[in-house]
């Protein structure tokens, strides 16, 4: 790992393969009725068997397929499609289409809403999937998932995706999240990637003028996290008005598709965001990225999240990248080095959920309806191939 003071970026692939993905082989497949178990505690011990969630069922999907394209064992990619299994299994309404929102654990639906969240993660699993195992047939099952989303969950008369529906596709949820636009996303970008001939990329671009025209803070340049249905933002005046991991997020993923579309309010935006993150976000004195804040103020929640951090690690790493301003390299170095050393939990592999504002341990379990391996393994994964660029660049 690199350690604090110097230039070195450390071993993020090695450590993904070595200490993170091999704690979630060996405590969270469910060797009796398929899928993944959710609920693990810090020992990887489970801690409630009772249902399974369609988020974190797609996310070590992704995580399994991830790791073997990055060298891991073979079997990772059939823990992957065991996975995939017991999801188009159990998870898919027969009877009025889409997915269900969470299981019991054998995978009876318990909850059965249609949340637009849950089918951003069901299309960029079987994306991702598909792409790496070169199966057709997921392919075209995220394929279907996506016209769903265009055709239940979008908003034709303001613009945008609502954020649930109820099982026959009634809406009930009709306001708009960063969060749910930041997912859609990067489900198209995955599923553009994996159909291989762009078919996708306009809708891609669709969505990230959404996020340029619509999400941004005029006066600070920041993103903004809720919005009326007529996009009213919501708010302001909030002590958690900005969070800082979905800027980051935003600026990681308007930058890719700057890449490959050479769009400069992409790739402006982002910077702002960026640039947002490094005067109010980021903790200089000991690590890491806060976790919330007022509009144009300091941050005030300063919990250390583990998903923000890898958002960061990506973000600053490909802002970098991109405008070759050293402060980004800095950020990234601070926030990888505060992981390894303070999220990372060494008795037992993987990542605590979270650490106080000087790096102490405060959530320490591993596995939730929220946490999976997705993010760890999706920065590792982001940041190899990043610093191979810049190392082939030099």
């Amino acid at each position: 790992m690199a350690s604090a003071g110097t230039n070195q970026p450390p071993d993020l692939r090695g450590h993904l393969l070595q200490v993170v993905l091999p704690f979630w082989e060996r405590f969270s497949i469910d060797r009796d009725y398929g899928g993944f178990i959710t609920h693990l505690a810090r020992d990887g011990s489970v801690t409630d068997f009772s249902e399974k969630f369609l988020v974190m069922q797609a996310r070590m999907i992704y995580s399994f397929s991830a790791g073997a394209e990055l060298g891991g064992p073979t079997e990772w990619l059939a823990l992957a499609d065991q996975g995939v299994a017991f999801l188009m299994r159990h998870f898919r309404d027969r009877v009025h289409d889409g997915w269900f929102w969470s299981t019991s654990r054998q995978g009876q639906p318990t909850q059965i809403a249609k949340r637009t969240y849950g089918h951003a993660f069901v299309v960029y699993a079987l994306a991702e999937y598909s792409r790496i195992a070169h199966n057709n047939h997921v392919l075209a099952s995220a394929a279907h998932t996506w016209s769903l989303v265009n055709a239940r969950l979008w908003d034709d008369q303001s613009g945008g995706a609502i954020e649930a529906c109820d099982r026959a596709w009634q809406p009930t949820e009709r306001n708009h999240t960063m969060g749910t636009h930041l997912h859609l996303l990067e489900a198209l970008l995955a599923l553009n990637d994996a159909e291989g001939r762009n078919h996708f990329r306009d809708q891609g671009c669709a969505l990230c003028d959404l996020i340029v025209e619509r999400m941004v803070e005029p006066r600070h340049r920041c993103a903004l996290e809720r919005f009326a249905p007529d996009w009213t933002p919501g708010q302001l005046e909030a002590a958690d008005a900005v969070n800082y991991g979905h800027n980051l997020e935003a600026a990681w993923l308007l930058l890719r598709a700057h890449r490959a579309a050479d769009a400069p309010a992409y790739r402006e935006t982002a910077r702002h965001f960026l640039d947002y993150t490094l005067q109010f976000g980021l903790d200089t004195v000991h690590g890491g990225v806060f976790s919330h804040g007022p509009l144009g103020e300091p941050g005030v929640l300063r919990e250390k999240i583990w998903w923000v951090q890898t958002e960061a690690i990506v973000a600053f790493l490909l802002g970098y990248l991109v405008f070759r301003d050293k402060r980004y390299w800095e950020a990234f170095l601070n926030v990888a080095d505060f992981c390894l050393r303070c999220l990372h939990d060494p008795e037992h592999g993987e990542w605590f959920a979270s650490t106080s504002e000087d790096g102490t341990p405060r959530q320490t379990g591993k596995g939730s309806e929220w946490k999976a391996a997705y993010h760890v393994t999706q920065a590792c994964a982001y940041a190899q191939q990043y610093l191979s660029e810049l190392e082939q660049a030099s």
